[in-house]
């Protein structure tokens, strides 16, 4: 287990890497988080917001970064991991991290687009550090909890995403986190900033994928600020080895009138926990968040959504979908806030659950706080087997048992990525949850 001592020794080793250093601002942010988690350590189920989530197997192995001149990958290697991804074309803007490090050889900045700038967090900070300060920092609370400020302390590059005001980018812009598998475990900590300026319109994808049998956590975290009128679309794909783990957090300040459109799908990783926290801080401000995860064995997926509604007249949907077999255990907590103050509210919440194996386990949790009246909240939630009569009608038709059970699951999971857009993004992802859910499919067959 990780001691605050042993999270010092770390620090210690790799502070005199790490990117920015010098700049006040920076040092000063690296050093609450340092602090943070020396102090708190991280959470265990006595917090509630972890109760289902036991991360006590992840802090097992000691929490090691790797320097970038410990990365090696054959370029043909991360050019075949690029060509698999869903969506990725010729001409769409990449950025490549490999290990946490950026890999420029295999990146494409997307210089051909009008007002789209990306590039690498390290070279940013350690080109012009001060261009960041207003982002980096402002919307994540270093005291959330301890990977939170684990990722604060050791922050050292990630994606940096800038869309210009009244841009429009219409190819997807894809950001590739790989994980190598090495003789020891070891932790990246991607930090990423997003930023949309007022009128602009773009999709970011984030990628996080890994080499089988990589032992590793991802402790990642990205914020995002989509500004006055803005349309951003965001998603992110996590199908890492089954032997790594990972803990993400998306938070999200939205201005008035603008819009997010986030999917979320989660099939890899022993154990994963997602979080987005989304604040609609403007008036007609909106979001629609999606969600997918699928699994087997005895994977743990957790996915905790939060929409703060600051101001009147916003808008949340959230439907998210979970498919267990065997004896994986999914977890979903989706929280609504309405404010004092914040009239007119429409919210929507949807959380169902396919349970395929005998020892599977959905658990659902759905909160709403409100201090408004003139509101529309409504949730539900379902866990549920496959219906016996639908497969037989199914098979009535001459279609055998196996693939009555494909098509079910299948139907029920795909909802999620159909409403990806643009196409080629959305055929790659169906693609990708058709695989897996065949897998499953077949896997529960008796059960």
């Amino acid at each position: 287990m990780n001691t605050a001592g042993d999270i010092m020794r770390e620090h210690e080793r790799v502070r005199g890497s790490l990117s920015g250093r010098g700049a006040g601002w920076l040092d000063a942010l690296r050093t609450r988080g340092l602090a943070r988690v020396a102090e708190a350590g991280f959470p265990t189920v006595r917090n509630e917001d972890w109760k289902y989530t036991n991360v006590s197997q992840v802090l097992k192995s000691a929490l090691r970064p790797i320097l970038a001149d410990q990365v090696r990958i054959e370029d043909a290697a991360l050019h075949a991991i690029v060509a698999g991804l869903p969506g990725v074309g010729e001409d769409s803007p990449l950025l490549v991290f490999v290990d946490g490090h950026f890999q420029s050889r295999a990146s494409r900045l997307g210089k051909t687009h009008r007002g789209l700038s990306i590039g690498s967090l390290r070279e940013r900070l350690e080109r012009e550090p001060a261009s960041l300060q207003p982002w980096l920092g402002k919307y994540l609370p270093v005291d959330v909890h301890g990977f939170v400020a684990f990722n604060t302390a050791f922050l050292d590059d990630g994606a940096v995403v800038e869309i210009g005001e009244g841009a429009i980018i219409e190819t997807p812009i894809h950001v590739l986190f790989h994980s190598t598998s090495r003789a020891e475990p070891f932790v990246t900590n991607p930090r990423n900033v997003i930023v949309a300026g007022a009128g602009s319109s773009a999709l970011v994808v984030e990628h996080y994928v890994g080499a089988a049998g990589a032992r590793h956590l991802t402790n990642a975290a990205t914020e995002i600020a989509v500004g006055r009128d803005a349309a951003l679309g965001h998603v992110r794909i996590q199908r890492e080895a089954e032997t790594a783990f990972h803990v993400g957090r998306v938070q999200v300040d939205q201005e008035a009138g603008s819009s997010l459109t986030s999917h979320s799908f989660g099939f890899g990783a022993a154990l994963s926990r997602v979080e987005l926290p989304v604040r609609l801080a403007g008036e007609d401000a909106e979001c629609a968040m999606h969600g997918l995860w699928a699994l087997h064995g005895t994977q743990h997926a957790d996915h905790h959504l939060w929409i703060d509604h600051a101001s009147p007249r916003t808008r949340s949907r959230q439907t998210y979908k979970g498919v267990l077999e065997d004896s994986a255990r999914g977890v979903f907590t989706g929280k609504v806030l309405v404010r004092p103050g914040a009239q007119k509210i429409e919210a929507r919440q949807s959380n169902a659950n396919l349970v395929l194996g005998q020892g599977a386990v959905a658990e659902t949790r759905p909160q709403l706080e409100i201090y408004a009246d003139d509101v529309q909240c409504t949730h539900g939630a379902s866990i549920g087997r496959l219906d016996e009569d639908a497969l037989f009608y199914i098979q009535q038709r001459g279609i055998d048992a196996r693939e009555a059970r494909r098509l079910l699951v299948y139907g029920f999971a795909i909802e999620v990525a159909e409403s990806v857009v643009p196409e080629p993004l959305r055929q790659g992802l169906m693609a990708a949850v058709a695989q897996r859910v065949a897998s499953l499919a077949r896997q529960g067959e008796g059960q």
